[in-house]
């Protein structure tokens, strides 16, 4: 059986300064992306994109200069896969911690080992 999932992405491009610099201030470039399920939202709340993307900024210490619509992207999600890839990312994660945590025991150990044999040998 096939899930999946039909997103639009939309890039918008983000011109913003940062207050806290010294005059002259650099004019920095930025990319936010929002999906139909975001703009809908916004649209419910009679929220702009650019206005929800200058709180965003704002939020942050920045001030937006200039937001101007890029693409629109459509693609087909295959949610089956995404959870297998999503599920064999944490679990390839879960056991490199787990590898890490086996090595950093036995450095512990053998850091300690070798203060013993140092203290019986004088």
């Amino acid at each position: 059986m096939k899930f999946e999932k039909n997103i639009n992405l939309t890039m918008y491009t983000v011109e913003y300064i940062d207050r806290r610099e010294e005059k002259p201030r650099t004019i920095y470039t930025a990319g936010a992306v929002l999906d139909d399920g975001q703009l809908a939202a916004l649209n419910r709340l009679g929220m702009r994109p650019a206005g929800y993307i200058t709180q965003e900024f704002a939020n942050d210490g920045f001030t937006v200069v200039a937001i101007s619509k890029g693409e629109t992207l459509g693609a087909s999600v295959d949610l089956a896969q995404l959870w297998r890839q999503t599920y064999n990312r944490i679990e390839r994660d879960r056991l490199k911690q787990q590898a890490k945590k086996v090595l950093d025991q036995q450095a512990q150990q053998q850091a300690g080992a070798e203060t013993v044999t140092e203290g019986a040998s004088v």
